[in-house]
């Protein structure tokens, strides 16, 4: 079992790395936990579809987030929740929605097309709005029985980026 959770650490990086660097990055911490699925497969009793998620913490000041990227390293499916403060509860406690149920990452599990691509995820994308959030859980699936390792790496959360009201005068060919 610490093998496995080795391999699931390797992938995965514990701080936003370009966040110093640029005005629009978020810096982060993230925790990385494998999920054990219990699926009883008949046909093939071995079989156990591989599971982890990502949270990545923002502390105690809520951001406004705009995108996420990562590097992906035979990630099939991906889901994210968020966690923001509830507008519905009387005591404002922080809670856990769902952004994006389920996006396929890898047009197939089994092949290596797509299994290192660089992916940017929008906040446009989303079921709720990305404002004021204190976490991210990125829930990352593998099904595939091909890939003992999976994961993504490189992850850079950006800013949502505030438009002025610009006009843009309006000209004539």
């Amino acid at each position: 079992m610490e093998d496995y959770i080795y391999e699931f650490n390797s992938n995965f990086c514990t701080q936003s790395p370009s966040a110093e660097y640029s005005h629009n990055s978020i810096k982060f911490g993230a925790n990385v936990l494998p999920i054990y699925l219990n699926i009883n497969d008949q046909k093939n009793p071995d079989y156990n579809p591989k599971c982890a998620a990502m949270i990545l913490d923002f502390g105690s000041t809520p951001q406004d987030v705009g995108e996420i990227y990562f590097k992906n390293y035979y990630t099939y499916i991906i889901s994210i929740l968020v966690m923001k403060i509830s507008n519905t509860d009387p005591k404002k406690l922080k809670k856990w929605y769902i952004a994006i149920r389920q996006k396929k990452i890898m047009d197939n599990t089994h092949t290596e097309f797509q299994s290192q691509d660089y992916v940017c995820i929008q906040s446009s994308e989303s079921e709720i709005d990305w404002s004021d959030l204190y976490k991210i859980k990125l829930i990352l699936r593998q099904p595939s029985p091909n890939w003992s390792k999976f994961g993504i790496d490189d992850v850079k959360v950006v800013r949502k980026i505030q438009l002025e009201n610009v006009s843009i005068p309006y000209v004539e060919n």
